[in-house]
């Protein structure tokens, strides 16, 4: 089995590479304007933003702040893009390379079975992906603290789906989908470009899926107590009339007073956000890493069928 693991390892080391150089420059970049962000300005100077307590001193540095986090603000979205593509780039040419070489059939012939030798290639590199998602995920997840210092990004929707767990997940399961369609096609190119859709497609049905389920774990909460800055994810906003219905904010009109409260026919009616609050953040992302990587292993079940049953060519 190590010499398995080495020779997958060394038969796909210039895509390893590639995306382990990018997974590490960008982490660095992402720690690196992490610690930017913490020393331009101090908590109690980033605590009074939005106040009028705010001194000169403070204001220079929460310029200085918002200047380096709305310059390297697109980071996070490099961050969340590296595992699908790493994915992609590394998965697709696994198995396909080998028939597209005509390898394969040696191996095949040569390997106690088709499955041990699809294991001996896909979990050596496997591993390898998981442990730079890994590494992409957390220095992610260091950078967008460092930008919301005021909220735990442990406990926090705010860029949820380009850090922590899902990006792992998402990544691993590009990955499935690209091997199973390099050993369905048994040529690289063509099975990079069918992969690439495919993966966009399991991946826009991942957030789909998780936008639906997620409702299930929303509370109702009056929209004045700062539910929207607490890294709570905000679904929607209701107005809660005095009978109790719920009714959607455009369907009404509603006259306030100086104090913001309802005046008129809807007197006594609340404001309220349809949110999930930031402490459920554990609990959402695990169940959703869960499904993608049961997505995964799907994938990799139809993959070992293929390449048990397959001819080699």
């Amino acid at each position: 089995m190590l010499t398995q693991a080495r020779l997958a390892i060394r038969l796909n080391r210039f895509a390893l590479f590639v995306v382990g150089a990018i997974v590490i420059v960008a982490s660095l970049a992402a720690l690196i304007v992490a610690a930017a962000l913490r020393a331009a300005a101090t908590p109690e100077c980033l605590a009074s933003r939005w106040d009028s307590s705010a001194t000169v001193a403070c204001q220079a540095q929460l310029t200085n702040f918002d200047q380096i986090d709305g310059t390297w603000a697109g980071l996070k979205g490099v961050l969340g893009g590296i595992a699908p593509i790493g994915g992609l780039l590394v998965g697709v040419s696994l198995v396909a390379r080998e028939i597209e070489e005509r390898t394969a059939a040696i191996a095949w012939s040569l390997a106690p079975s088709r499955t041990r030798w699809l294991v001996g290639r896909v979990a050596p590199v496997a591993v390898i992906l998981l442990v730079l998602f890994a590494i992409a995920a957390i220095a992610a997840t260091d950078v967008e603290g460092a930008a919301n210092p005021s909220v735990n990004p442990l406990l926090s929707f705010y860029n949820e789906s380009s850090r922590g767990l899902e990006l792992v997940a998402l990544g691993f399961m590009v990955f499935c989908a690209a091997v199973l369609v390099g050993s369905v096609m048994g040529r690289v190119l063509p099975a990079l470009l069918v992969a690439a859709v495919l993966g966009l497609a399991l991946t826009v049905g991942a957030f789909v899926a998780e936008s639906n389920w997620i409702q299930t774990q929303a509370v109702m909460v009056d929209a004045r107590d700062g539910s929207n800055a607490d890294g709570s994810l905000v679904l929607d906003q209701l107005l809660r009339l005095p009978s109790g219905e719920l009714v959607p904010t455009w369907s009404v009109q509603w006259d306030e007073d100086a104090n913001g409260n309802f005046i008129g026919p809807l007197a006594g009616a609340t404001l309220e956000n349809k949110v999930v609050p930031g402490s459920r953040h554990p609990f959402v992302e695990a169940v959703d890493a869960a499904g993608i990587t049961a997505v995964s292993a799907v994938l990799l079940v139809l993959t070992g069928i293929v390449v048990r049953r397959r001819r080699p060519t």
